[in-house]
């Protein structure tokens, strides 16, 4: 046996220390930074170091941080670094990419026509008064985890390229596979992921029972067409439990997927313990989806506000645990996000790094002086400075709106397929900084 000859620090009463960043250690509590809170990916002012990647975002952001230890409380400096699920998660996805994003998405772009469009027959064939073809929707939910598996990215770009007035159908895929990927992340297995997915997928098919002139209005509901809007979770069970073959847990979430933890939810009130796993899932990647997409009566918002929101409404709205590890499977720059660098260039995400989340790989659109024609591919990961030497990352998210816009044009021109055919942020720039270009 191996003696420990490290003293391990103890701590008695409660106290603040201030702490260069490259002593930070697993375990540590994280009460203030070097700058503002607001200017980095931190979703919680104030946090404990649970793995490895937290410090390296620390190490990116800060020189020194605030570190509080409590009262009465053991703080061991030579702690045991803890995996987390991310970790385990993340080794799948580095030993399974062998593929390039361009065929990843090649091969996802199939899944996706084939998914939307069968969740489109499934909501038509609900509003003539017809059953939910289950083993239909088994199948393509099961190409979406197959996909999701293999290359999270490239399905998670295309959800994001949204067709007007099919919010209900697509908003269904994509909280299907926004499920998926948090339940992947919290280490389910295939099957599980494919119950998972089918919750995920059949969770709003009660809306088709709405009116347009409720389910479309685009001002706020009164209080009588807000009771006839939630009642799409009665209606959502019902078509479910008169459909043969449909999982009694895609029943469950249909019916509970506005269900608080506070008891404030709806239809019935549930509280934490009468909410079930799948449920709790579904309830942060609906709202997530719901907060990120133009909808009829608001627009869309930029995944840093929805990650704040659920922040804020974590163990009294959902599930605390898994608010934290959807944003750790999805990243805080999921595939298909629109971001402004801080050279002020603007790019949509289309891979992210395995371990270094926050330089993902980007298609640059636009510069301050206007479009890029053609566009650039900027890899984060490698490139760490702008034209100009100065150091280069990513400044802040744009609406999703923008990347709507942009992914759709990037689309339709055949972009997304072939980005290996792009011209290179450093064979465009480097020159101006005395690089060579790769």
């Amino acid at each position: 046996m191996i003696k420990n000859n490290h003293p391990t620090l103890r701590y008695k009463t409660s106290q603040k220390v201030p702490m260069p960043v490259a002593d930070l250690k697993l375990g540590m509590y994280v009460a203030e930074l070097d700058r503002p809170w607001e200017g980095t990916p931190f979703l919680f002012q104030g946090f404990t170091i649970e793995t490895e990647q937290e410090l390296e975002v620390l190490a990116e952001y800060c020189d020194t941080v605030v570190i509080d230890i409590e009262s009465s409380v053991d703080f061991q400096i030579h702690a045991k670094a803890r995996k987390s699920p991310a970790a385990k998660t993340q080794t799948r996805s580095v030993t399974k990419r062998h593929e390039t994003v361009e065929q990843a998405i090649r091969r996802a772009q199939s899944t996706h026509v084939t998914s939307s469009r069968m969740i489109r027959t499934i909501m038509d064939d609900v509003r003539l008064g017809k059953s939910v073809d289950t083993p239909a929707a088994r199948e393509a939910v099961t190409e979406c985890v197959d996909s999701v598996i293999a290359n999270q990215d490239a399905i998670a770009l295309l959800t994001r390229i949204r067709e007007k007035d099919e919010y209900t159908s697509q908003h269904s895929l994509s909280v299907s596979i926004l499920t998926v990927a948090l339940g992947r992340h919290m280490g389910m297995d295939r099957n599980e992921l494919i119950d998972l997915g089918m919750c995920g997928l059949l969770h709003d098919v009660g809306k088709v029972m709405i009116p347009d002139e409720v389910l479309l209005k685009p001002g706020k509901l009164d209080d009588a067409e807000m009771d006839v809007m939630r009642g799409h979770t009665t209606h959502g069970r019902d078509v479910l439990m008169s459909s043969s073959g449909a999982p009694l847990k895609a029943l469950d979430v249909a019916h509970a997927h506005h269900e608080r933890f506070n008891g404030s939810g709806y239809p019935r009130g549930l509280t934490e313990s009468q909410i079930t796993p799948y449920t709790r899932m579904v309830a942060i990647t609906d709202t997530f989806d719901a907060i990120t997409t133009d909808r009829v009566y608001s627009n869309s918002r930029a995944n840093m506000e929805a990650f704040r929101i659920l922040s804020k409404g974590r163990n009294t709205h959902w599930d605390a645990k898994l608010v934290i590890g959807f944003v750790e499977a999805i990243g805080v720059y999921p595939a298909g996000t629109a971001v402004e660098l801080n050279n002020r260039m603007i790019g949509i995400v289309v891979e992210t790094h395995p371990t270094l989340k926050l330089r993902p790989k980007l298609v640059l659109t636009h510069t301050q002086e206007g479009p890029l024609n053609p566009p650039v591919l900027l890899d984060l990961a490698t490139q760490l400075k702008d034209e100009r030497g100065e150091p280069l990352q990513i400044g802040r998210v744009l609406r999703p709106s923008v990347a709507d816009v942009s992914l759709h044009t990037l689309r339709d021109r055949g972009v997304l397929d072939n980005l290996a055919g792009l011209p290179r942020f450093e064979q465009l720039f480097a020159r101006q900084v005395g690089q060579s270009p790769a």
